[in-house]
């Protein structure tokens, strides 16, 4: 006789407790929680059939021949590739792709994938202080944020909603209110949705006094802040974001799906991602990253860099500059003198250093698997042990530099390498469309 399991029933109220969790909170980031603690499951799983049997043992009951059936082996290796590609996958794609998909949202939202979009206007404004603390609370949807000499919050824009039916949109019209709250110097905008299966987003275009800070909450869509000289904070996921011509210090914290750019940034700057963690005195030049590369050209230090799997540019830097990268390849460019310290590790990547013609300096490199390139001259000199290999020198006075590899070659030269521009489409060039 076959004797009945725990399992099954655990896991339908497990699945119970997911779906009454995004029922009450929206925002769960359920694919996100799938990718990361998966293997929990099996833990449990595996955790209760002892415990059943080690009952039926002690209770002096026939044990069954197998643990665990045929059918649930067969489970168990479907929850693996499927555990094991969603956590690929939010690792590997711009840190965005399991919690920014529409499909794997798709049980959860509803119709999203399908039915009509409608498209209804969006406008508000309201008086605020020169210098106002503004909270855009999470939304999905395009968002252009300009600083100007004005003294008033204005919106204006559109937002859309997919349904079946023309009046099922016109009803979650109505219940969803874009308002401006607080006063002058404290304020929070946001698109309140109402219950119901209809998908809502927005393309937003917003004019805020240019002395304001902002804090963007985000769950969908491009970001564009442009011009203002307060504090600007973004978190949440965004499709691209670009940040430029900003006073105060700049601090992300995103899943992307596409690119992110960051320009013209007079004061501190921090970005995190899921793969990347970077820091940085001020960004007179530009930055850009997208699901493989690290471009930097033009960045004020002390900076840091730490990412899991991207090719790292870094091109015109000043002060002290630190860089671990587990992944990927890394090329350094530093044109003004005198140079500052510079620390860089990468585990898995080549690594190509070009250097200003008469700058002092002395240099550290080492891999253990792979060839040094010394392009550097007299005064510098390559020694190797088995697989590893070690430059050393120094030339004039000036800072150290220390290159280590771990798998992966190593060149470093002096004279002119410039890395030429990448052509990026501006993030919200359709949002009017």
């Amino acid at each position: 006789m076959r004797r009945p399991s725990l399992v099954a029933p655990l896991l339908l109220i497990a699945l119970g407790a997911l779906f009454l969790a995004r029922n009450l909170y929206p925002n769960l980031p359920f694919g996100e929680y799938v990718a990361r603690y998966w293997p929990y499951i099996l833990i449990v799983w595996g955790a209760v059939r002892i415990g059943e049997i080690c009952y039926w043992a002690l209770t002096s009951k026939p044990l069954p021949a197998r643990g665990v059936s045929g059918g649930e082996w067969v489970l168990v290796i479907f929850l693996c590739l499927i555990g094991t590609g969603m956590h690929v996958a939010q690792r590997d794609f711009s840190g965005g792709w399991v919690t920014s998909s529409p499909w794997v949202r798709l049980p959860w939202a509803g119709i999203q994938g399908f039915g009509e979009r409608y498209d209804y206007p969006v406008s508000a404004e309201k008086a605020s202080s020169k210098t106002p603390r503004i909270v855009i609370e999470d939304f999905r949807g395009n968002l252009q944020i300009t600083g100007s000499d004005t003294d008033v919050v204005k919106v204006t824009g559109r937002k859309s909603i997919r349904a079946m039916e023309k009046n099922g949109a016109e009803r979650a019209d109505r219940n969803s209110v874009f308002e401006i709250t607080g006063d002058t110097n404290e304020m929070t905008l946001r698109l309140r949705e109402g219950a119901g299966f209809a998908r809502i987003s927005s393309a937003l275009e917003m004019t805020v006094p240019k002395g304001a800070s902002l804090e963007a909450k985000r769950r969908d869509g491009a970001v564009h802040i442009s011009n203002v000289q307060g504090a600007v904070a973004v978190s949440g996921r965004v499709a691209d974001l670009d940040v430029h011509d900003v006073g105060g210090p700049v601090t992300i914290d995103v899943n992307f799906a596409g690119d992110v750019q960051l320009k013209n940034l007079a004061n501190a700057v921090r970005l995190k991602t899921p793969r990347t963690e970077f820091s940085a005195a001020g960004v007179p030049g530009e930055i850009h990253v997208d699901s493989g590369d690290f471009k930097v050209d033009g960045l004020t230090g002390p900076a840091r860099l730490s990412s899991r799997s991207r090719d790292v540019h870094m091109r015109d830097f000043r002060n002290a500059l630190e860089i671990d990268l587990e992944r990927g390849d890394l090329n350094l460019e530093p044109l003004q003198l005198p140079l500052a310290r510079i620390q860089a590790t990468v585990r898995s990547g080549d690594v190509n250093v070009v250097l200003p013609e008469n700058a002092g300096f002395s240099m550290k490199a080492t891999t253990k698997s792979g060839e040094i390139s010394n392009g550097l001259g007299a005064g510098f000199k390559v020694d190797s042990d088995g697989r590893k290999q070690t430059l050393q020198g120094a030339t004039g006075t000036g800072p150290e530099i220390t290159l280590e590899v771990e798998r992966g070659n190593v060149s470093v030269s002096r004279g002119s390498n410039k890395l030429p521009a990448k052509e990026v489409a501006h993030p919200l060039e359709t949002i009017n469309q």
